[in-house]
């Protein structure tokens, strides 16, 4: 099997301890190839379109996962079949390995030998006409990213990080005034499906933040999610005087799906979004500067990923 092996050097786990990726694991004809910056990373394509790479492993965490998966697919011809990735997670936060990842290097082994199951999905794809088109599974405005850089600030400082830093700023999200911790911002949204045909929802002005992915979980088994359309890009946005915060947290950790418009929190499953607001945003936990920016939102081809048995 051809295999490129990617190795982010500056991934905090790999920095830290080496690559995990030996050449005792990798197939002798596979490519390693240790990146520091996402400009490494065309050369190492560019090997692998020679010679035909049908798998690709990447080792590092979201935002490796992000970067490598955004240059491959903003670099391949969309007649070309994409290779099939693994993931190895070795960086600050691994929640899309979570889903999508192996557990551990042993893991690669049996899939080099052709076991293993296949997942197949799409990413966020977010277009704009200033920035290269952006690929990702998590993506958010508002809400999510005060979460975020409050947990930076306020408990990664602590010594406390990756998932456990973000839950515990959720939890002071909801037992707080969420007007100071996560403060509304004009939203224009207007979601639709159907080809572009039929608009699920159209919203302009205030809002607390949206939150988008087409990953079946988040975190610790969070799914904010309960719309029922047939549509791959997952949204759900909050009004800015959306009311009973913390209980519906607590509902959606406990996997009750009902409808809570009635509460100012909506959620559909849609083909496109049309967004733009001046809200900070998070794309994998990385923040994007998309102030005022018009963004179109779709889901990108289908990826296949290899994962362990």
């Amino acid at each position: 099997m051809s295999v490129l092996a990617i190795s982010n050097a500056n991934a905090k786990k790999v920095a830290k301890g080496g690559s995990l990726i030996t050449s005792n694991l990798l197939p002798k004809t596979a490519i390693h190839h240790h990146t520091k910056t996402p400009s490494d990373l065309l050369p190492a394509f560019k090997q692998a379109l020679e010679r035909n790479i049908k798998h690709l492993v990447i080792e590092g965490g979201d935002g490796t996962v992000r970067t490598v998966l955004s240059t491959l697919l903003n670099n391949h011809d969309e007649s070309r079949v994409l290779p099939a990735i693994s993931i190895l997670p070795r960086g600050t936060t691994n929640q899309i390995a979570r889903n999508l990842g192996v557990k551990k290097p042993a893991d690669l082994t049996a899939i080099f030998k052709g076991s293993f199951r296949e997942i197949s999905m799409p990413l966020v794809k977010i277009k704009t006409k200033s920035l290269e088109t952006r690929y990702g599974f998590l993506f958010s405005t508002g809400a999510l990213p005060h979460v975020s850089r409050f947990a930076q600030d306020k408990i990664n400082a602590k010594g406390v990080g990756g998932g456990t830093a973000v839950v515990g700023a959720v939890i002071k999200a909801v037992t707080s005034d969420k007007t100071s911790l996560m403060p509304p911002a004009k939203h224009r949204l207007k979601g639709k499906s159907g080809n572009g045909l039929y608009t699920i929802f159209n919203h302009k002005g205030p809002a607390l933040g949206t939150i988008m992915t087409t990953l079946p979980t988040l975190m610790m088994g969070l799914d904010p999610f309960w719309g029922q359309e047939d549509a791959p890009l997952r949204v759900t946005w909050a009004e800015a005087d959306s009311a009973k915060l913390g209980r519906t947290v607590a509902g959606l950790w406990a996997g009750r799906k009902i409808n809570r418009s009635v509460d100012g929190y909506h959620s559909h499953n849609i083909e496109k979004l049309s967004l733009r607001t001046k809200a900070p945003a998070t794309l994998d936990g990385d923040f994007l500067d998309i102030s005022g920016q018009k963004l179109k939102i779709t889901a990108s081809r289908p990826v296949t990923f290899w994962l362990s048995k």
